[in-house]
């Protein structure tokens, strides 16, 4: 991948180039607005690049319209998100298989699986309103990685958590991706956060550039 993205006349992504290994988990590290969200939008196919090309496997995400890549993001793709997006008119389980059920699938079994390995046995049927903000990351996580996704983006999934809510979360994360073999890339502002990274990279107005 080397893209380019612009909104009027600002650059926002620079020449862009990343390379994700099968079950790599890299960090993306950056100051507030400098463009990380929008990176892992593009990766995602949710915003189109001004320039360049971007690949899942054999998949050219660039080329392909609404739809198809609806699909591949449904399949294919895990998101974590900072706010959490757990959906407050459904249960801890209801959320948890929701991609499953996108999906048209029905597999309780995983479902509970995956509630008990982020370590929410016992809250099956609880309401997001009776969750701290660590567990809502976990139910967040859960759901993330209950459909067996390839590439997992989680964007400041530790933003809204006290620091050893974060630290457990993060924990977590990086042990259920690794588990499961999928890629994972990590977007934040936190070094701490970032160090439990298998490689990690600094955006910038210049571009991506590797951290050592």
């Amino acid at each position: 991948m080397a893209v380019e993205k612009r909104f009027g006349g600002r650059t926002v992504l620079n020449r862009v180039s990343l390379e994700l290994r099968e079950g790599e988990y890299i960090a993306i590290l950056g100051e507030s607005g400098i463009g990380k969200s929008t990176l892992l939008n593009v990766i995602a196919g949710l915003e189109p690049v001004d320039g360049g090309r971007i690949f899942f496997g054999e998949h050219e995400l660039t080329a392909m319209d609404d739809d198809a890549l609806t699909l591949l993001r449904r399949n294919h793709y895990g998101f974590v998100f900072q706010a959490f997006h757990v959906l407050p008119q459904l249960s801890v389980e209801q959320n948890v298989a929701l991609p499953l059920l996108l999906r048209g699938v029905t597999d309780p079994a995983k479902v509970s699986s995956m509630i008990g390995a982020v370590g929410l046995n016992g809250r099956e049927r609880s309401s997001p309103r009776e969750l701290s903000g660590g567990e809502l990351q976990r139910v967040a996580i859960a759901r993330a990685l209950v459909g067996e996704p390839q590439l997992v983006l989680a964007d400041e999934p530790t933003g809204n958590l006290d620091p050893e809510n974060a630290r457990q979360v993060l924990a977590l994360f990086r042990a259920q991706t690794k588990e499961r073999g999928a890629g994972a890339i990590l977007a934040t502002h936190s070094e701490q956060a970032a160090a439990g990274c298998d490689r990690r990279y600094r955006l910038s107005a210049q571009g991506l550039e590797p951290v050592d």
